[in-house]
């Protein structure tokens, strides 16, 4: 009995997850839009609908669906992290903020919500606050090299130009950021007045083209 309603409970969220992975957004939105009918305070397809008429552009609708969905389910990081996107969207950014906040709250290490609210800080002018948020994001996914950017930057915005300098020089390391993080370590280096470090890394990141010496008109 059990395992039968078990299963019954589960179809509507497997069937719009077959529907999506089809590439049908539309027909999964139906059947979950059916399902919120059927049970008003059914928090997880409230997120799942939330989420795929976020992906399809439907905002105001996504917004109510992930709004019900965490008061229904307050302790579910993931409905605030959605919620956030959309409040995003809509223009309510003290919201899509709090909202990223409580996500983070809720679960440490949340890698989606500590980049996105990391960037909104950083937009505020809050570059201490953003560093913070970053710095385990970038110690648990040491590969993420445009979040390591990101964390350079907000170190060096923030005044923490020995952690910067650090990171920038690890980048160099990474062919497609080489020319990036170099310049911005130039940039910290000259604003040091540490110029003949400088000058060494300019030569190593961008070295003087060789002249070609000009061919003379053969002779005829």
């Amino acid at each position: 009995m059990w395992a039968l309603l078990l299963i019954l409970t589960a179809a509507p969220l497997e069937e719009a997850q077959t529907l999506e992975q089809g590439g049908d957004d539309l027909a999964a939105i139906v059947v979950l839009e059916k399902a919120v009918v059927a049970d008003p305070r059914w928090a997880m397809v409230r997120v799942e609908l939330g989420r795929l008429q976020l992906k399809q552009g439907v905002t105001d609708s996504a917004l109510l669906h992930l709004d019900i969905a965490r008061s229904l389910a307050p302790e579910n990081p993931r409905a605030h992290y959605l919620f956030a996107l959309a409040a995003d969207e809509a223009g309510r950014r003290n919201e899509s903020r709090r909202a990223l906040e409580v996500a983070l709250a809720l679960r440490e290490g949340y890698a989606d919500a500590q980049v996105r609210l990391a960037g909104v800080l950083s937009a505020e002018g809050e570059h201490r606050a953003a560093a913070r948020v970053l710095r385990p994001y970038v110690a648990a996914h040491p590969e993420a090299n445009g979040a390591r950017l990101q964390l350079a930057e907000a170190l060096t915005q923030a005044g923490e130009t020995k952690e910067a300098e650090h990171e920038l020089r690890a980048l160099l390391q990474v062919a497609g950021l080489k020319v990036i993080a170099g310049r911005k370590l130039l940039a910290l280096l000259d604003s040091q007045g540490r110029a003949s470090e400088a000058e060494k890394l300019r030569q190593a990141i961008d070295p003087p083209r060789r002249q070609l010496r000009e061919l003379r008109p053969s002779a005829r």
